[in-house]
């Protein structure tokens, strides 16, 4: 069954600045060492898919060199495996991809020449660890048209649940509405950004989207056509976060530091990959004090760490005391500094005796390379 499946992941573009100024979403950090990609990648190679297309819009060089030929995910194979998809060319000026259809019709020709029955289309920034094999196997026992995987928010208020495309199921689990991102959310059934299907009907999609000038896949296909597809829900019952704020961004960083969080997500029947690099260990001085924190390899830490996640090669001086953070990689906080509730993209370095001070629900964000 896993072969006759096939992956493409579009690189969704919220925008997060300043962190998303010089990366696609795909690409951020998180829980130190990886990248949001990475979820979503492992997942699909888990299942024993080998082919999986990854589309991207902008900003994609850093994506590029994060996951290269597919090897961490056993990808580089000399049929198939990883495939990038930049845009096309025609399609490189500024504005001219208006939506996920365009980046679909973009990759048309991959599509077409793949030769696999079903695919997974993944079109959104989330993080989870899901058996795609069970969701492709109810997918086809359902006869579904599309399978879209959903989680219950069931407490969630109102402009929580306005982040996501809500469904109203039917008992047999039948998508019967579909509301995008809707002020007023009728129901606490949130997609996932997640659709499976047979290629057939993806490319069928694509053609008469692309043939009208629609260009979003849920608001001019699935919406429109939902009377006429057998549109069915598959309940994702554990974590899952949407990385489409940089609140969302701070807050599934922080998830990471919960026992219970970790042992999900980092499931050992189901790893997640990531690229790696030869660095080594972390350094611990005398002085320094680390507290339920995420450390990545090749950091220096002489100060406090606290309830932070720190990526590679980050330096924390003496005196230093570092709270409720996110700091990535090649940072350095100098002696006697004081940080609580920021969020610091690569290379910034923050000078002797600074205090830096952001709120749990507006965290303080600093880009890259900056020096304070």
């Amino acid at each position: 069954m896993r072969r006759e499946t096939m992956g493409i992941i579009l690189t969704n573009n919220d925008r997060i600045p300043p962190i998303t100024d010089i990366r696609a979403n795909s690409a951020l950090p998180v829980a130190g060492r990886y990248r949001i990609i990475d979820f979503v990648l492992s997942n699909m190679a888990n299942a024993g898919i080998t082919n999986i297309g990854v589309a991207t819009e902008s900003n994609y060089s850093s994506l590029m060199d994060h996951i290269r030929s597919g090897s961490p995910w056993d990808l580089d194979r000399k049929n198939w495996g990883l495939n990038i998809l930049p845009p096309s060319l025609e399609k490189m000026t500024y504005g001219a991809i208006k939506g996920n259809i365009d980046m679909l019709a973009g990759i048309q020709d991959f599509i077409q020449r793949s030769p696999q029955t079903y695919v997974i289309l993944s079109l959104g920034n989330n993080i989870y660890n899901i058996d795609f094999e069970d969701v492709i196997e109810k997918h086809i026992e359902s006869q579904a048209d599309v399978t879209t995987i959903y989680t219950d928010m069931t407490g969630a208020d109102e402009r929580e649940l306005s982040r996501f495309t809500m469904l109203e199921l039917n008992d047999d689990k039948r998508v019967v509405d579909i509301e995008v991102q809707p002020y007023y959310p009728k129901t606490s059934t949130a997609g996932m950004d997640v659709y499976v299907m047979e290629k057939a009907l993806l490319e069928s999609i694509i053609d008469e989207c692309s043939a009208r000038g629609d260009s979003d896949f849920v608001k001019d296909a699935l919406v429109k056509k939902i009377d006429g597809l057998h549109i069915y829900g598959y309940e994702f019952k554990g974590y899952t976060e949407k990385l489409d704020s940089l609140k969302a961004y701070y807050r599934a960083n922080m998830d990471f530091l919960k026992k219970e969080v970790r042992d999900e997500l980092f499931n050992p029947a189901r790893p997640i990959y990531t690229k790696t690099k030869d660095q080594s260990p972390t350094k611990y001085g005398a002085d320094a004090d680390v507290k339920n924190s995420f450390v990545s390899d090749g950091c220096v830490i002489e100060g406090t760490v606290i309830n932070s996640v720190l990526s590679r090669g980050v330096k924390v001086m003496k005196g230093a005391v570092v709270k409720n953070s996110i700091i990535m990689q090649d940072s350095v906080i100098e002696e006697n500094v004081e940080l609580s509730h920021v969020v610091f993209d690569k290379e910034v370095c923050v000078t002797k005796g600074r205090k830096l001070i952001g709120q749990e629900s507006y965290p303080l964000c600093i880009a890259k390379g900056t020096q304070i």
